[in-house]
């Protein structure tokens, strides 16, 4: 037995059967074919519907959301949505410069080291007279690491290096820990002193200072940058001391925050660490403490502009 097969073709009318028609399936199948492809017909038109719809209750819904998303996309809305954007935007870049200067200005942090080292007393240096371009060292006391140590004089303690340029120069003599004791040493032209250092003279050579044109350093200009402190560890003449720039504030009422990172060889309580200048650009810490090797962090707010 065979199947009829529909099409999508709509009949409007069926023919209708008479009594005296054969009882005969020719008679019958063209309206059951007619009946099939109306069936057909609709179920595409259905499936039509269906997709259109786009998952929504019905097609006037699904109508309704296409209308609102055409509106949203007409020149004022787009104009609304722009001027919202921009609105934002503005408020984070508005946001973002507020958390750098948060971070930058209104609240600055960092750290500072700080030597405390000098001359209790002695210590002087003066031109050899029996060795080309030397110098002598007269004992004394020098300071350094909380304590007091006895430095040993001496002739020809040290060398002074020859200037053989154009212009002068300029060099240091300082102190040096050596094996438990310190001594003197000078330093070549444009070396930065040690770390453990005791600057005692600063000395100027001028140009073409050599051991055949200035032997006795009679040229040789000695500045003296000793720090003397004969009541150490109990009294500070000139306590040591450091200026702390910062990013320019708008005046100098900020507050600091001191904390102690570590000191070496004598106590360093909060109260021997003393703001005694401030500025809107900076600020100088000066330490009353016989402590030597004093590393600090700090703080800087200004939080009510």
């Amino acid at each position: 037995m065979a199947n009829l097969d529909g099409v999508a073709l709509f009949t409007a009318f069926l023919r209708r059967l008479e009594e005296t028609d054969p009882k005969h399936p020719d008679t019958w199948n063209p309206n059951y074919q007619a009946l099939i492809n109306n069936d057909v017909f609709l179920k595409a038109f259905a499936d039509e519907v269906h997709q259109a719809r786009n998952g929504n209750a019905s097609l006037a819904e699904r109508l309704q959301r296409l209308d609102r998303t055409h509106a949203s996309l007409s020149p004022g809305f787009i104009d609304e949505v722009v001027a919202a954007l921009k609105y934002a935007l503005d408020q984070v870049g508005l946001a973002n410069s507020a958390i750098r200067a948060l971070k930058q200005h209104l609240q600055q942090e960092g750290e500072v080291h700080m030597a405390n080292r000098g001359l209790v007393r002695g210590c002087t240096v003066s031109r050899s007279t029996s060795a080309a371009r030397n110098l002598n060292l007269a004992g004394g006391i020098c300071f350094a690491n909380g304590r007091t140590y006895a430095v040993a004089g001496g002739e020809n303690q040290a060398s002074v290096p020859a200037n053989i340029g154009a212009g002068s120069a300029t060099v240091t003599a300082y102190l040096h820990p050596v094996a438990g004791g310190w001594q003197l040493a000078v330093g070549a032209i444009g070396e930065a002193l040690p770390g453990d250092a005791i600057p005692l003279y600063s000395l100027t050579l001028p140009a073409h200072s050599t051991d055949t044109t200035d032997p006795n350093l009679a040229q040789v200009t000695l500045t003296s940058l000793r720090r003397l402190e004969p009541g150490f560890p109990r009294f500070l003449d000139s306590p040591a001391s450091r200026f702390v720039p910062i990013a320019r504030l708008t005046d100098s009422a900020y507050r600091i925050d001191l904390d102690l990172v570590s000191a070496r060889g004598a106590p360093c309580p909060p109260q021997a660490l003393c703001i005694t200048s401030r500025a809107s650009n900076g600020f100088v810490i000066t330490l009353a403490s016989a402590a030597d090797a004093v590393h600090l962090r700090y703080r800087v707010s200004r939080l009510d502009q």
